[in-house]
């Protein structure tokens, strides 16, 4: 059996759908997959929530106190809070032996295949009423259900790893000793009865009665101990200094506890003689827990695990996350991330984003992405790329110059990147359509994160390839059909828009703006660090450099075509790498801003770079621009 799926009703940022609650559709519905799967997304996003809701509902194995609280109550957007809710979990996948637990609640469900299926809803159900909290659990396929207790309901709980757990104190001797629960459950220290009907004593507490009596001997007054002193000086002060006359009570120094759960809570866990690190211990603490499922043939076997990284290294996150994929004996994992390197190593079809107030799965049944699809993004979906996955606005780009420029001109015209919580994601070609698809679902709702490609038009210019139009007339018209083209792909295809060039490519639109002559600036340093292996370039080259080009151009735009082409040039025949060009030309625009120079002006009123303002801009928020057509 396993969670299939979650329904929520005025559970904290979830509220409902309709005016009525007791015929609203739940404000959200998670459906889950056998085997792992991973709640990814921002901060605030509802992981958590999530998380909370199947703890509420299931309880855990370690016996935690769980109560509704009136915080986890929907406060809706006038500020009223929500006086009923309602939490239901959907279970699918059950043996015969497993239905067999639950048959005062269990039904059967028709599937498109006609064939019969088990199902059990369990749900919470809480209201506030006189300013107290009444709640309950019930089961059942009708809207009533019946109470579920006992053995059913024990069968029920989950595993569940808090976020910044503490493992050293999980799994450190004490009263309060998680090591000592999960031992007491394993098979290894079941109680056997004998003919009679009588527990007999496990062979640990026997070997422990010895321990015993070895050690309180050692304190024993009447023994030939060292320890006896001890003992006979506590006595000899309690008799003679603090007790009444004819108190005849002895103290003794004993080993206290001598049933199997007092011998557990003695125990602890470790792995090397020396204090363990946290990531060590917080392995122990999940191998540990882990030991719960190793023989469970019954009930629910459901992990819930929040920041998995916790503490550990990325190749223990990688060694972890392989485990859960190709053991599944374990059961059904739901886990929160914020890490990418996890992101990335996941199958895409485990993801569940969670954004805003609504969840996205990324299997096959909810996605616009191909089979071929999912195979490319698993090889190349790395964690550089999965950082989308968490964020507000993503800009998709195709190389690297336009991975290190747009975060410098967002910076430069007041809207960096970093404070809008948008991720450039670098696919390094024009594999743009499988990363965006990602965003694109087959229903409603739609992604709240909006998305801009930002594509070369790849029509180049009269002087480099002069077949392809006659003049500059018919080459303008060929680049507006193709851009139409273009962007008529994604038409429909919210939240994702597509961002052209005037022209050609990126450079070549830069070579044709206002800030041409810095691009030669960065050309001529790129030439000279290609040249000198020792290269470094300080105020004095900069200078230089910034003089020279001074000389050269004198005009605030080229109008001549031939000149910008020769610009572009040497970049597009690769003469010098495009990313130390774009490296020394984000700086230069730096420095030129820092002395005074309005380059924000310069780049928001040009023609050419209008497409890069206005892929910022959807990403973060309206830019109103003016912008001057240079022809």
């Amino acid at each position: 059996m396993y969670l299939h799926e979650l329904k929520l009703w005025n559970f904290r940022k979830y509220g409902i759908i309709g005016d009525v609650f007791e015929t609203a559709e739940p404000g959200l519905k998670v459906q889950f997959k056998q085997g792992v799967n991973v709640l990814v997304g921002e901060n605030d996003s509802g992981k958590t929530t999530i998380v909370d809701a199947i703890r509420y509902v299931l309880r855990t194995q370690s016996l935690e106190y769980i109560q509704v609280e009136d915080k986890d109550f929907h406060q809706d957007d006038s500020g009223h809070r929500k006086i009923e809710m309602k939490i239901e979990c959907i279970f699918k996948g059950f043996s015969d032996l497993e239905a067999g637990h639950f048959l005062e609640w269990i039904g059967l469900e028709t599937e498109e295949d006609g064939k019969n299926e088990y199902i059990l809803k369990v749900w919470l159900y809480a209201r506030i009423r006189d300013n107290f909290i009444y709640q309950y659990v019930r089961a059942g396929i009708d809207a009533e259900g019946n109470y579920i207790e006992g053995d059913a309901r024990d069968l029920l709980r989950v595993v569940y790893l808090k976020p910044l757990r503490d493992a050293l104190t999980e799994m450190t001797h004490g009263n309060k000793s998680r090591l000592s629960q999960i031992l007491k459950s394993h098979s290894v220290f079941k109680k056997i009865k004998n003919a009679e009907g009588n527990e007999e004593k496990h062979e640990l507490e026997k070997q422990y009665k010895k321990l015993k009596d070895n050690i309180d001997s050692y304190f024993k007054e009447t023994d030939q101990q060292a320890g006896k002193i001890i003992t006979k000086t506590i006595n000899n002060l309690l008799h003679g200094k603090f007790l009444l006359e004819n108190d005849t009570r002895k103290a003794v120094v004993s080993l206290t506890g001598s049933e199997l759960i007092d011998i557990l809570k003695q125990l602890d866990l470790i792995l090397e003689k020396n204090k363990s690190g946290l990531g060590t211990l917080n392995l122990l603490f999940i191998a540990a827990e882990l030991l719960l499922f190793e023989e469970a043939n019954n009930g629910l076997k459901l992990t819930l695990i929040e920041e998995l990284e916790a503490h550990l290294h990325p190749q223990y996150q990688l060694r972890l996350i392989d485990f859960i994929n190709t053991n599944k004996k374990y059961g059904q994992f739901i886990l929160t991330t914020h890490s990418t390197i996890l992101a990335s190593k996941i199958d895409l079809e485990s993801l569940i984003v969670c954004n805003k107030n609504h969840v996205f799965p990324m299997g096959k049944d909810f996605t616009n992405l191909a089979s071929a699809d999912y195979k490319f993004l698993e090889r190349f979906l790395d964690a550089t790329k999965a950082n989308l996955f968490f964020a507000r606005g993503v800009i998709i780009v195709e190389g690297d110059a336009e991975n290190l420029l747009i975060p410098t001109i967002a910076d430069i015209i007041e809207r960096p990147l970093h404070k809008y919580g948008v991720s450039i994601v670098n696919v390094g070609g024009t594999a743009y359509k499988r990363y965006a698809n990602i965003f694109i679902r087959k229903e409603k709702p739609s992604f709240d994160v909006n998305v801009a490609i930002i594509s070369d038009l790849d029509i180049p210019s009269l002087e480099h390839k002069p077949d392809i139009a006659t003049n500059e007339t018919d080459l303008r018209n060929l680049r507006i059909s193709r851009k139409n083209e273009q962007k008529k792909l994604w038409d429909n295809a919210r939240p994702v828009e597509i961002f052209l060039p005037e022209q050609w490519t990126l450079e070549y639109e830069i070579a044709s703006s206002k800030l041409y002559k810095y691009l030669c600036q960065a050309i001529a340093l790129a030439k000279r660090e290609k040249a000198n292996s020792g290269f470094e370039a300080d105020e004095t080259v900069y200078e230089e450099v910034k003089s020279e080009i001074n000389e050269k151009y004198t005009t605030e735009i080229l109008l001549n075509k031939q000149e910008i082409y020769d610009i572009f040039k040497s970049i597009y025949k690769n003469n010098v790498s495009k990313a130390v060009v774009a490296q020394y030309f984000a700086a230069i625009m730096i420095r030129e801003r820092d002395a005074g120079m309005n380059i924000k002006d310069m780049i928001s009123s040009d023609l050419y770079l209008k497409y890069i303002i206005d892929a910022i801009s959807y990403v973060t928020e309206p830019i109103i621009t003016e912008s001057s057509n240079p022809e």
